[in-house]
Parts: structure tokens; C-alpha cells; sequence
């Protein structure tokens, strides 16, 4: 999951669906509302003060009373293992994440299911650690200065132009090349967030005639800045990184002052041969299929225990319940890779689907990121999403009441692999705990959990390595998908808004 502004823009930004419908004017309006307040600098999901009375429930099935914490940690502990021996993390492109597929294929044919891959190419993302930012007499390496995914590695000296810095969410923040006004040459362009995608200010400076560009997060503390994807590298031609709060306020001071920076990216992007995995349980009625799918891959930050290695754990989990059960709809698994980097995965997936196996599939549910240590069980919601997406909402809000949560509503931002379904027309539903957004007193007071710190501190750092996860919430809304999918397997009219 993206709750982080940019990141969450950027996975989700010029993405449709080959052949879907066009918006018609009010979805187009609220897809816009959406898009824009995902660029806002606080990072925080739109989340209600508690679900929705739900409108529809169903008894729980039968499944969901399977589903153990044991399960879930050895599968945890399993990806956490294999993540850190590999190289750190299991990104695009790495050792780490063939090996996590492996394992995948293994524990999903011991419990039964037929598996297959869904092989394609797409651009892996690799900071080799020589990165480095030097303003005046200061030097910030790994931590606080991040090449941005997909920009290209390079060295520039120049001056420093900071641009809209005072007053950013009402000046556009360098979104257009007219915004940046006559850059001297070889200058490196600071840039805060703004309205736009931060794809867009890069290629806006790179029209200007900047040199380098750099994304300042000022909010962000030493040592912890995040580094937005650029969704593609096609066009990007300039050396681009993200700065923490202390080399932002350093670069702030030298462009006061006319001086100059140095910035070194040391990354690259190579072409990388990968794969998603499916699986299915075949049921009594094929034409009928409940989706549901996790993301298996982590950033090049860390090992990604709880993103997405818990909700990867969860599917499985819910497989091994479901394994030798002969349902009335097929039940079908995705562990889409690429996610990361721009949802790659899951809409290379969905566009190589017939227009009969699309309108097969009733409904897609998606898990990213159950187990946050200081997280709530979230719901998605059906904000501009297909019919049938608010029953699910509510399905999974009551499963997750009978399992004693207070469900929490998620406003759609099409930060995860859900977004290639929303926009084929297929209902989607979603659990979530929370990422890197500040937990609010509601949440907090129907969670348990802490207000005024982040659900998840080590949202795509090194330390989501698994040793600080809340197992008791990602049990219940493993169960209550479990519970739903049951449900809707044997039941699809429940989908019937």
C-alpha cells in the first residue's frame, strides 16, 4: 500500500486499462478529487471514524475459524528469512524475490492448488549505495538522499533553484516547465510536493532545462526519506532524488545564498524477466471466479516482512484452509510481482485476460499490509469503485466486527494491485492496517493503538524485518477475507447491490 503522497501518486498515475470505458464526468471528478488529495503533504488515508452500519452479513465461514497466528508467523518468518540471506529484499529483479516466489509455488501445492506463473518483463529498479548530496560543507549519503525509481544515475554540480518553496500546494510546485521560469544552466532544482504527480514535476524540469532534479519531503527525519517510483523510465532524462528534512533546510540556505550543490545518483534500471503467481481451486461453477490477490515483492529498502510479506502470508493462509474444498465458484490467488515499482504485475495480469475470463471473475479482494504494529482494521471502499464494491465493504466490515474490530473505512486512492480491477469494471474490496500515516485519537481509540505515531514506523525501511508485527490483527482481516471469500464463492448473488 502507498498511503505516503507521493508514492501512492505515482504507483497509480497514468495507469488504465487497455480497453476499459472512459470516466464519464462525475467519476472523472471524483477520480481527480482522489489523485489530488493523494499528493497533499500529510500523508494520511481519508479513513471514517468507523464502518458504515453494515447492509449486508453472512455467517462466517468455515474457513475463516482456520486461520492461526502460528500459521501466519512461520509463513512470515519463512519470506523474512529468505528476504534478509538474499539480498536485503525481495525487489524486482533480485534473488530474493525468485526465492519468494519459489516458496510461494511450494506452499501452494502442498495445500492443494493448481499453480501456474504469469511471466513478463518489466524495468527493475537498483541503487547500487554511492549516492550522495554535498551542500556547502555538508555530505548526506543513504538515508537522506534517495534516487528517485527510474531516474537515471548521473553527477551534476550546478546552482541550487528552489522552486515554489514558500507556498507549494497554491503555486502547482513546479508541476508545468513555464513554473520554473529561466533556470540558470546546470541548475539543480529543488522541488517540495506539490498538486502533481511528482513524474510530472521531473519531466516539467527536465523541459526547463534543469540538470538534476531533487524531490524535497522536509517532514522527513534524518536518515528516513522515501523514494516515490516514476512508474516508467521512458523520458526520464535527468538525475533525480528524494531529501530529508536536514538536506532540504541545508539546500533552503544555499540557494538564499546563489551557491551550488553536488548530486550523485548511483542507480540504474535494467530490463528484468519476472513473474506473478497464480493459483486456483477449481469450483463446481467455472464461469465463476473470486479473486483475491497480495503483492509478494518489497521495496529495494528493506525486506518488506509486513509490506507485503503479511499479506502474501495471509493468501497463503487462507489457501492452505480452503485446500481440498471444491466450492461453487473457482477461488483464485494472485502474488503479483512489481508492485513497487508501479503495479506492473497485476495490470500486465488483468490486460492479458479475454473479455470472457475479465467478466468471469465476480469480484477482487486485496491484501497490503495486515499487520501493522500501531495499525486498525481497515476496510476499502467503494468511493468511485464498481457495483458490488460496497457489499463487499460491507461484508468485510461485519466479518471483522463478529471477529470484535471496530472496522475502520478506507477511501480508494488505487494505491495497490486493486486499481487494474477498479478500472476493468470488477467489484474490489480490500483489508489494510495502516503504513506510515500518523494514527489519529479515533483510530487509535477503536484500535488500541497509539495516537500520534505512524501505523507502521518501518513503512519501507530495513527494519520491516518482521520482528515488531501486531499477528492479532492481521489474524482478523486474514479471517474476514477468508470469511467473505467463502462467502461469495458459494454465494456470488451476494454481490447483487
Amino acid at each position: 500500500m502507498k498511503p505516503s503522497p507521493d508514492f501512492l501518486a505515482v504507483t497509480r498515475s497514468e495507469r488504465t486499462i487497455a480497453g476499459a470505458s472512459r470516466l464519464t464526468p462525475v467519476a472523472a471528478l471524483l477520480v481527480a478529487v482522489t489523485l489530488l488529495a493523494a499528493c497533499a503533504s500529510t500523508p494520511a488515508p481519508t479513513v471514517g471514524p468507523t464502518s458504515p452500519a453494515p447492509t449486508a452479513s453472512a455467517p462466517t465461514s468455515p474457513p475463516a475459524t482456520q486461520i492461526t497466528e502460528e500459521g501466519l508467523r512461520d509463513r512470515l518468518d519463512a519470506l523474512a528469512a529468505l528476504s534478509t540471506k538474499a539480498d536485503g529484499f525481495r525487489a524486482v529483479g533480485s534473488t530474493g524475490y525468485d526465492a519468494a516466489a519459489d516458496l510461494v509455488i511450494s506452499d501452494l501445492q502442498a495445500s492443494g492448488w493448481q499453480v501456474q506463473e504469469d511471466a513478463f518483463t518489466t524495468p527493475a529498479f537498483f541503487d547500487d549505495g554511492g549516492s550522495r548530496l554535498e551542500v556547502a560543507e555538508q555530505a548526506f549519503q543513504a538515508g537522506d538522499v534517495a534516487p528517485l525509481i527510474f531516474a537515471p544515475g548521473g553527477e551534476v554540480t550546478g546552482p541550487v533553484v528552489a522552486i515554489d518553496w514558500e507556498t507549494p500546494e497554491s503555486t502547482g510546485a513546479g508541476c508545468s516547465a513555464a513554473g520554473y521560469g529561466g533556470l540558470p544552466e546546470g541548475a539543480i532544482v529543488l522541488v517540495p510536493p506539490g498538486v502533481c504527480f511528482r513524474r510530472d514535476q521531473v519531466v516539467a524540469a527536465q523541459a526547463a532545462g534543469a540538470a538534476a532534479f531533487v524531490a524535497g519531503y522536509p517532514a522527513a527525519a534524518a536518515g528516513s526519506v522515501l523514494r516515490p517510483t516514476l512508474v516508467d523510465p521512458d523520458g526520464l532524462t535527468i538525475p533525480a532524488a528524494g531529501a530529508s528534512g536536514p538536506a532540504v533546510a541545508a539546500l533552503i540556505d544555499v540557494a538564499a545564498k546563489g551557491g551550488d550543490a553536488t548530486l550523485v545518483t548511483d542507480a540504474r534500471t535494467v530490463p528484468s524477466p519476472t513473474r506473478s503467481i497464480i493459483a486456483e481451486l477449481p469450483g463446481s461453477e467455472p464461469d465463476s471466479v473470486i479473486m483475491l490477490g497480495a503483492h509478494l515483492d518489497s521495496v529495494i529498502d528493506g525486506p518488506g516482512v509486513n509490506d507485503n510479506g503479511s499479506g502474501v502470508a495471509a493468501l497463503l493462509e487462507i489457501a492452505r484452509s480452503l485446500g481440498g474444498a471444491t466450492p461453487r465458484s473457482t477461488i483464485r490467488l494472485g502474488f503479483w510481482g512489481a508492485e513497487e515499482v508501479g503495479l506492473h504485475g497485476s495490470f500486465h495480469y488483468f490486460e492479458g485476460l479475454s473479455a470472457e475470463e475479465r467478466e468471469a471473475i465476480r469480484v477482487y479482494l486485496n491484501a497490503d499490509m495486515v499487520a501493522s504494529p500501531n495499525g486498525y482494521a481497515a476496510v476499502y471502499n467503494e468511493s468511485g469503485a464498481p457495483a458490488g464494491s460496497a457489499t463487499v465493504r460491507d461484508l468485510l466490515a461485519a466479518a471483522i466486527e463478529r471477529a470484535g474490530g471496530t472496522p475502520q473505512i478506507l477511501e480508494l486512492g488505487g494505491g495497490s494491485d486493486h486499481l487494474a480491477f477498479q478500472q476493468g469494471g470488477i467489484p474490489i474490496g480490500g483489508v489494510f492496517s495502516g503504513a506510515n500515516e500518523t494514527v489519529s485519537p479515533q483510530q487509535a481509540t477503536a484500535s488500541g493503538s497509539k495516537a500520534g505515531a505512524p501505523a507502521d514506523p518501518c513503512y519501507h525501511m530495513a527494519c520491516d524485518d518482521g520482528s515488531d508485527l501486531d499477528l492479532g490483527l492481521a489474524r482478523m482481516l486474514t479471517s474476514a477475507l477468508a470469511e467473505v471469500a467463502g462467502d461469495l464463492a458459494n454465494e456470488p448473488t451476494l454481490l447483487e447491490d
